[in-house]
């Protein structure tokens, strides 16, 4: 059986759904309602040890996916206090209970998402997943803290975990007014907002995640191939950062900041979804 968390969210729904589509036995949760999913749902806090522990009692595997998402929806203190506690429960329970895999929802935005546009400077171009995490708020530190708690399980215990560093991602009703204004000096944006994600091509790496050959622990950025601008890359880095960004190759074209291709290699994932 497989446990989903945070299965009352947009991505979380899609997860249960492929799962079940696979004739997969799904045991979803979330603090949230959600009694129209196609599995057995139960209510549950992940800030109480106790009830985390008697959910994936049974299960086999766990896909963690409940968080406050993102760095805007709450204060910061409670989106950094309740994903760090949400994410130790989780995964200690797991490793106690002897599960074989844990799949983390982690975040591209703890690889350097900032309120100010121009804050994040990269120290090279595409990220992947050798970039350190260089989180500038409590929401993206919170995933690298998830990811740290993940490799401490992973060293200790026969418990496997795959962290999957998506970014934003992007509802329809936002991929249709694409492509935005190149971003300038003037009106930056910050790095990883280059970037998008399709929530179903996320949900699908989670899936893949869950059987994925790897040791102990692995670490995936997922993205959507190209950026959100229809200018080239390389020229968008050369004019916002000037040559203070190492710039390596797959960066063609409108290419993503994000490479993808740990993912592609090891997961087998290949994002379908692209607003061109």
């Amino acid at each position: 059986m497989i446990a989903v968390t945070g299965a009352a969210g947009r991505l979380g729904r899609m997860v249960v759904q492929m799962l079940v589509a696979q004739n997969r036995e799904v045991i979803a949760t979330d603090r949230l309602p959600a009694d129209d999913l196609p599995a057995k749902f139960v209510r549950c806090d992940l800030a109480d040890a106790e009830a985390v522990e008697d959910i994936l009692k049974d299960a086999e595997s766990v896909v963690h996916m409940g968080a406050i998402p993102g760095p805007l929806r709450e204060d910061p203190r409670a989106i950094f206090d309740n994903n760090v506690s949400s994410a130790f429960n989780v995964m200690t329970s797991a490793a106690e209970l002897g599960l074989r895999r844990v799949v983390f929802s982690s975040s591209a935005f703890g690889m350097g998402w900032a309120h100010e546009g121009n804050a994040f400077v990269p120290l090279y171009l595409p990220l992947d997943e050798e970039h350190p995490m260089m989180p500038f708020e409590p929401y993206g530190l919170s995933k690298q803290v998830g990811e740290d708690i993940g490799r401490m399980i992973a060293r200790s215990s026969d418990t496997t975990v795959v962290s999957l560093r998506f970014t934003n991602v992007a509802l329809l009703e936002v991929r249709a007014e694409f492509p935005w204004d190149a971003p300038t000096p003037e009106n930056p944006l910050t790095l990883v907002m280059w970037a998008y994600a399709d929530a179903r091509d996320v949900a699908e790496a989670h899936v893949l995640a869950l059987d994925a050959e790897i040791e102990e622990y692995e670490a995936f950025m997922i993205a959507q191939p190209s950026s959100r601008f229809e200018e080239p890359t390389i020229d968008l880095v050369k004019s916002n950062f000037g040559d203070r960004v190492e710039i390596r190759e797959g960066l063609n074209g409108n290419a993503s900041v994000i490479s993808t291709k740990k993912a592609q290699r090891i997961l087998g994932w290949r994002p379908r979804y692209d607003w061109r």
